[in-house]
């Protein structure tokens, strides 16, 4: 999809941009409320505590976050403008707005008396959920004022470039509004006893929220994520990369730094849940439909970034099953060191095999850092992971006797 640059007429865009938004925005809603208005009449819409409520804000909840990982590829390839009203964008507000629409009328549903009209009212208005279903309202609530601070930053400020768009405080804002706005199900499965219990079918739900927010995460971090930093900006030794030590040390930063949110993601989901056969195939599956997005390279290729995730879910799959429930400390070790090495591994097979020396170290295939450097960051990935299970998994308190 082409935005046109022609016919500009204000900081907000062109007209074609602006009809073109519109199409998409208005467009997507109009199909949306007739499919809701048509469920509503004729089963009534859920509320929240039912499996179909939990999968409309999941389905809601990955709306957005379509329209989040192309805006981010849009960003990362120079397909956006100076303008706020992008294509990108029309998918990404649209799906909240469904949202939000969808989350009012189940707080509405459930809400007693009159309409809200003072902040008091307001507030225990939008208290009105469940218990772990707060989060959809707080991610509402976020996402809706970072939305229009973005629209008044961008339209007075203009669009940021290169890593500034993951830094500018409404982003930020759109981020945690829909991490939250993700984590919906996942918390509304936490409260819920027999969640998670039949099978990975079950699970399905719990991963793609908690997949989906940790895709929020690895856009925002991909400026510092080894899966989304182009080649020659990590290895060292040919001609085209950057200085070695400076190739070396972004990539050991990213692979230490992801390490630690990998581990973090996989340690709070078996701290509640017990990983049906495949679920780390699937929960990394779906973060590398986000790096596949944020990644280098031409959308024909994308593919090739899912490789890595899927396989190390397959391993981790594998590794669970033969590690003993107790050894939290050494699966813990395993998360992070193993997605580490098959990365790896799976760059030897895009990279010509070599083995030589450089100013008198040994280097080696597939970034030309050293045997040293190579091993040594698969075993201090493994080592975040220790750290990681010590924060989620302390040991116990000692218990003091009474005097």
């Amino acid at each position: 999809m082409k935005i046109s640059t022609q016919n500009q007429i204000s900081p907000l865009g062109s007209f074609d941009e602006l009809a073109e938004f519109g199409e998409i925005f208005f467009g997507s809603l109009v199909v949306a409320t007739i499919y809701f208005a048509y469920r509503h009449t004729k089963h009534g819409l859920s509320l929240p505590g039912s499996s179909r409520f939990d999968w409309t804000v999941l389905v809601l909840g990955l709306w957005c976050f379509v329209g989040m990982a192309v805006d981010g590829w849009g960003h990362k390839h120079g397909a956006v403008d100076d303008s706020f009203f992008t294509p990108w964008h029309a998918i990404w507000y649209s799906g909240f707005t469904a949202y939000a629409s969808f989350i009012t009328f189940a707080l509405w549903r459930l809400h007693d008396g009159p309409i809200p009209t003072s902040p008091t009212d307001l507030k225990n208005f939008l208290s009105g959920m469940p218990a772990g279903y707060s989060s959809a309202v707080a991610g509402m609530v976020v996402f809706s004022l970072a939305g229009f601070g973005d629209m008044l930053w961008h339209t007075f400020l203009g669009i940021e470039g290169g890593i500034d768009i993951l830094l500018s405080p409404t982003h930020l804002g759109l981020a945690a509004g829909l991490a939250l706005t993700l984590m919906a199900p996942v918390w509304s499965a936490w409260h819920d006893p027999s969640s998670g219990k039949a099978g990975l079918g079950s699970q399905i739900p719990i991963l793609f929220g908690l997949g989906a927010t940790w895709s929020v995460v690895t856009l925002f971090t991909s400026y510092i994520h080894h899966q989304t930093i182009p080649y020659n900006s990590l290895c060292a030794v040919l001609s085209t990369c950057s200085d070695g030590n400076q190739g070396l040390e972004l990539g050991v930063s990213a692979i230490l730094l992801q390490s630690a949110i990998l581990t973090g993601v996989i340690l709070l989901f078996i701290k509640r849940w017990k990983p049906a056969p495949g679920a780390f195939t699937v929960l990394l599956g779906v973060n590398g439909l986000a790096i596949a997005a944020f990644a280098p390279g031409e959308v024909k290729v994308a593919w090739k970034h899912l490789l890595a995730p899927l396989a190390s879910g397959i391993v981790l799959d594998l590794a669970h099953k033969l590690i003993s429930s107790g050894k939290i400390r050494f699966f813990a070790f395993v998360i992070p060191s193993s997605h580490t090495l098959v990365w790896i591994l799976l760059w030897m097979t895009q990279v010509p095999f070599k083995f030589g020396t450089h100013n008198g170290y040994p280097v080696m295939s597939p970034f030309g850092w050293t045997i040293h450097s190579t091993i040594g960051a698969i075993f201090l990935a493994g080592c975040v992971g220790i750290l990681m299970s010590i924060v989620i998994s302390p040991p116990e308190l000692p218990f003091e006797k009474e005097t």
